[in-house]
């Protein structure tokens, strides 16, 4: 049953997988995706955690390349206005699949909305913090480093402000430092007029410094501390209703993020095709796609179990964080926020490290 305790799925990775290289477009074909015919086709809705990015390649990549057309289905992708935003159109019905972090999904679950990640497509949250060395008189490598800075969170912030904090009080050096609270994208603005010695937002914010010709440092919180990146959520309803459906869409979506990974610059021209205005900044968006691909989505534990896997232990500790920050009430079930039981067994998610290469470089 989808609502009793969730799965875990421990493999071992094949012994042997097949590179696909640099430009491999084909991950998941054959007898893994058979063409459905076009009266079996399934409309299916799919909420984003914001306007269509470079971070969400992999989606439109799986639309753009009939990915989800070989699996029978119409995949509408509907920008979004955050996580919380998609994880409440979904636990209302409006929207049959969303994206958005796993905080967004507990979030919605205090708030009796019926709502439960089937998947995590980025393992681990994108929130980083960022200085540049004009700024900061060098660069930063390891949360110590951060000893006695202040560092500039957006007000209205509670889950990352959190995280930070953990970080911090790990290295035991909390006390030392000044969180400023500051409006929302008035980060970098901050920094740069020497505000603050550190900025807080995702990792692009330090990309775009990069490109802009500062000698920007880059720290993904989530390296130094457990958090719980962007899921695939929908309704336990939707998901016992229509288990098939949800798994031939993650199968596809797995494939549209290999293809993405392994070919970064077609991904972004994906990205500008359905979004032209992305061609000013098309770097900056093959950078995030290398970036999201190589640190966001590969990790020890997809290596291991396969893509879009969730590690229990990870989402029970990022709850405990946020409840003892009381930004999430107590008497949470997190096995009820999550399973790992639909995804799919097809090589293309349970050897999909295997599939992909990120040996390239993102300059930051």
């Amino acid at each position: 049953m989808l609502d009793s305790e969730p799965l875990t799925r421990r493999r071992a990775l094949a012994a042997m997988g097949v590179s696909l290289g640099a430009t491999a477009g084909c991950v998941g074909t054959g007898s893994e995706a058979e063409s459905a015919d076009e009266s079996s086709t399934q409309s299916v809705s799919v909420i984003l955690n914001w306007k269509p990015n470079p971070t969400q390649a992999g989606y439109f990549v799986a639309r753009e390349r009939g990915f989800y057309e070989e699996e029978g289905l119409d995949v509408e992708l509907v920008s979004g206005q955050g996580g919380g935003f998609a994880a409440k159109q979904v636990g209302l019905g409006n929207q049959d699949i969303g994206l958005g972090g796993g905080v967004a999904v507990l979030q919605a679950r205090a708030n009796d909305l019926s709502v439960r990640s089937v998947a995590g497509p980025q393992q681990t949250s994108n929130a980083a913090l960022f200085t540049v060395a004009e700024q900061f008189d060098g660069s930063f490598e390891e949360p110590s480093d951060l000893e006695g800075t202040r560092i500039a969170v957006v007000s209205d912030s509670s889950k990352t402000k959190t995280y930070i904090r953990s970080m911090l009080s790990q290295e035991g050096i909390l006390d030392s430092v000044e969180l400023v609270s500051v409006g929302t994208e008035q980060q970098t603005s901050n920094l740069l007029a020497g505000n603050v010695d550190v900025g807080t937002g995702i990792f692009s914010n330090a990309l775009a410094l990069e490109m802009r010709g500062y000698e920007a440092s880059l720290m993904l919180i989530g390296d130094h501390t457990p958090t719980v990146g962007r899921r695939a959520f929908t309704r336990p309803s939707y998901a016992q209703d229509n288990p098939e459906t949800i798994r031939s869409f993650l199968r596809a979506t797995a494939r549209g993020w290999a293809w993405a990974s392994n070919n970064p610059e077609g991904a972004e021209d994906v990205m500008i095709d359905v979004k032209p205005e992305l061609e000013e900044s098309r770097e900056l968006g093959i950078a995030k796609i290398k970036y999201t691909a190589k640190n966001l989505i590969i990790t020890q534990g997809v290596e291991e179990n396969g893509w879009g896997w969730q590690s229990g232990d990870d989402w029970e500790t990022v709850y405990h964080t946020l409840v003892d920050a009381e930004v999430l009430p107590t008497g949470l079930s997190t096995d009820r926020a999550w399973t790992n039981e639909l995804l799919p067994e097809e090589s293309v998610v349970r050897d999909y490290a295997s599939q992909v290469s990120t040996d390239y470089d993102v300059d930051v």
